[in-house]
């Protein structure tokens, strides 16, 4: 219900991170942290290159990752109402604020599950489009729409593994794909209303290798 959704102000996660190609050999070890309001928040994987770190502090979102031409990207455009949407998607209560306008389109199926679908428009245009399963009413995809030379280009998340987070259900698992990607998460542990410190959603610094382990002393 609405007021156990909204009572969810905030939460930390733990689990891991597979990329795409040549980043798919390897489980990485992910936290997510985020809050309501103000609306923030921050995603940090961590690789055997360095960390790769996303960020949304309410009002401006970066991108620091290793191996870049550009050690922290400020986004900006439909890349910075993206990482808004995005952040909206975490807090069930906040989903129907992300369109001032949502319309019903023509139900679908998604892995055998017959979903409603919705669709609305933001402030600056960007159409985002919402399929729930009929039967729970749980979330089960989301695609957001940005613009480019070669017309709409989709960015897409999956949803499944709900389970129960301070009575509400949240997805333990996503994968988000876009144009040349995908991002599959599988969290282990979600936190709700829990205090987070504020430099977690400050500019990210830029990406550095992790230290190797120490050798012992030689005799």
């Amino acid at each position: 219900g609405a007021q156990r959704a909204g009572a969810i102000t905030g939460f930390t996660a733990t689990g891991s991170n597979i990329g795409y190609g040549p980043e798919s050999a390897d489980k990485r070890k992910t936290e997510i942290y985020a809050k309501a309001s103000p609306l923030q928040h921050s995603t940090v994987i961590h690789t055997s290159n360095g960390d790769n770190t996303t960020t949304y502090n309410g009002a401006d979102a970066w991108y620091a990752a290793p191996l870049r031409p550009i050690a922290v990207l400020p986004l900006a455009g439909q890349e910075l109402e993206g990482a808004k949407i995005d952040t909206q998607l975490l807090f069930p209560a906040m989903v129907q604020q992300i369109a001032q306008r949502w319309r019903v389109g023509v139900s679908t199926t998604i892995d055998d599950k017959d979903v409603e679908v919705v669709q609305g428009n933001t402030a600056s245009g960007t159409i985002v489009t919402l399929y729930f399963d009929q039967m729970s009413g749980l979330l089960v995809r989301s695609i957001r729409y940005s613009d480019s030379p070669v017309g709409k280009i989709p960015v897409q998340a999956d949803y499944s593994d709900y389970r129960d987070v301070a009575g509400v259900k949240m997805p333990f698992k996503f994968t988000t794909t876009w144009l040349d990607g995908r991002d599959t998460f599988e969290l282990t542990d979600i936190k709700a209303n829990g205090t987070i410190e504020a430099a977690r959603f400050a500019k990210p610094a830029p990406s550095t290798p992790p230290r190797p382990a120490a050798r012992p002393a030689g005799r």
